[in-house]
């Protein structure tokens, strides 16, 4: 593993191998955003890379396997509560281990408030429990609590931070989630989860054994159509408050995070909305290809029109 010796400790119990574990664990597990870090400056990418190796962790607790699922959270926040109180005396040698001490400097050197991480694991117990969602209103709750929480804990470390840009970096965070969702409508449906709301289904007059038989048919088109447009907005509301965050590379860092993500929502217009036989992703050149619309959206000052990058 090569250790990227410039990284300080921020505490005694944190040494540069632990960010180098942490920005492991976000290289395997998170590739959009590891893409997107490197116009970060080195400090705060770093950083990211411990929240994303927390987040991860969690998920792995969860995806594990339902049975225990409920009491793996439940250590989990126990561990964040000893993590809070500085107390890493649980913590071992392990990968995991020295992520979480990376995440221990993090959380204090940006005074990350522990409720963020709270509402996170909410979040995954709600994919214990929950397999569906009535109307647009609850799903919205279930994707802040997987998502639009870590735009605000990203927020923290791209700062500053104020009223509009929390409510827009939830909004953010709310769109690549939904984004998620239209991309893995199958993958969902072989776990038993329809995360599409029942009131939009019943809009575009699509059945449970529609969706099981995968069939795209011109109602399905519209409805995901629909979605597709209700995602592009939560982005372009998510975009105005992109021009608040620092301008050392977070701010370029989220533009394109953004444009690369909302990419997806395109790939999946140009396979016709078959979100069943094939997965909609963007290939690295696809990726790099948008970073031109990621600086044209970094560029726009306060007051001016989001350009059309969504």
């Amino acid at each position: 593993m090569v250790i990227d010796l410039e990284i300080p400790p921020t505490g005694p119990a944190c040494d540069p191998t632990c960010f180098a574990a942490a920005r492991d664990i976000c290289r395997r597990h998170a590739r959009t955003f590891y893409f997107a870090s490197f116009f970060l400056p080195r400090r705060k990418r770093f950083a990211a890379y411990s929240v994303y190796a927390f987040c991860r962790l969690l998920d792995d607790a969860v995806d594990r396997s339902p049975i225990g699922a409920e009491t793996r959270i439940d250590r989990f926040e126990g561990l964040l509560d000893r993590i809070y109180r500085n107390d890493l005396s649980a913590l071992a040698d392990s990968p995991a281990d020295r992520a979480l001490r990376a995440f221990h400097a993090t959380v204090v050197e940006y005074a990350i408030p522990r409720q963020y991480f709270l509402d996170l694991a909410r979040g995954c117990r709600m994919d214990l429990t929950i397999t569906r969602y009535d109307t647009w209103r609850d799903l919205e709750n279930y994707c802040y609590h997987v998502a639009g929480v870590v735009g605000l804990i990203m927020s923290c470390i791209f700062g500053p931070v104020d009223e509009p840009t929390q409510s827009q970096a939830v909004a953010m965070g709310n769109a690549m989630q939904l984004t998620n969702i239209l991309r893995d409508v199958k993958e969902d449906l072989d776990r038993g989860r329809i995360y599409l709301p029942r009131e939009d289904l019943d809009r575009f007059k699509i059945d449970d054994s529609a969706l099981a038989e995968g069939r795209v048919s011109d109602g399905f088109k519209a409805l995901m159509r629909f979605e597709i447009e209700r995602a592009r907005a939560l982005y372009r509301t998510g975009a105005a408050g992109l021009c608040r965050l620092a301008d050392d590379g977070s701010r370029f860092t989220a533009s394109a995070m953004a444009v690369i993500y909302a990419g997806i929502l395109g790939a999946i217009e140009r396979q016709d909305c078959d979100v069943f036989s094939r997965r909609a992703h963007l290939t690295f050149w696809q990726k790099v290809a948008r970073i031109p619309a990621a600086r044209r959206l970094c560029r726009r000052r306060p007051g001016e029109p989001i350009p059309n990058v969504f």
